[in-house]
């Protein structure tokens, strides 16, 4: 266990890792308590966020470099999105490109893609954000939506009045 606590400090402490997710300075500071737990009656590894505190829990059998980095992308993982979801997904592939190296990355992606995990940013067709005179064309073609000059909501009003005084 001494050997999971060790590398565990060492990805907390990484300058890499404390600079993209502030999660790991407040918990290296000690502004976020954490427990390390041995799981001992645990069939499996987990990490916990919880209002007063973070705890990750290691069985004998999952002390392994690979499954600390996948608990420790949990804990930097913000609460508000899916658990194994694509953002869970990229800081998973950042702290292994940082600690294994871009070989390791490229198997994990491909092992990835295999199992059809969504790892990306979604796409859209726009390869830069939209500029406001872009915006307000496309709100302007959506509120004409093939209803000549009346928006959507006026076509609307104007069909359920007609139905209302058949």
């Amino acid at each position: 266990m001494a050997d999971t606590e060790a590398y565990i400090w060492k990805v907390l402490s990484n300058w890499r890792v404390q600079k993209k997710y502030p999660v790991a300075r407040d918990i290296v500071s000690g502004r976020i308590p954490f427990k390390i737990s041995k799981g001992d009656g645990s069939r499996k590894a987990w990490a916990r966020v919880l209002p007063d505190k973070m705890w990750v829990s290691f069985p004998r059998k999952f002390r392994n470099k690979h499954t600390i980095l996948h608990e420790l992308a949990h804990l930097f993982t913000p609460t508000d999105v899916p658990a194994h979801g694509r953002e869970f997904c990229r800081i998973y592939q950042h702290l292994v490109l940082l600690f294994f190296g871009r070989e390791k990355l490229k198997l994990l992606k491909a092992a990835m893609k295999k199992h059809k995990c969504k790892y990306s940013k979604r796409h859209t067709p726009y390869k830069r954000p939209l500029t406001q005179l872009e915006k307000d064309a496309m709100l302007a073609r959506l509120m004409k939506n093939n209803y000549g000059n009346k928006s959507q909501m006026e076509h609307a009003q104007h069909n359920a009045l007609l139905h209302a005084h058949r």
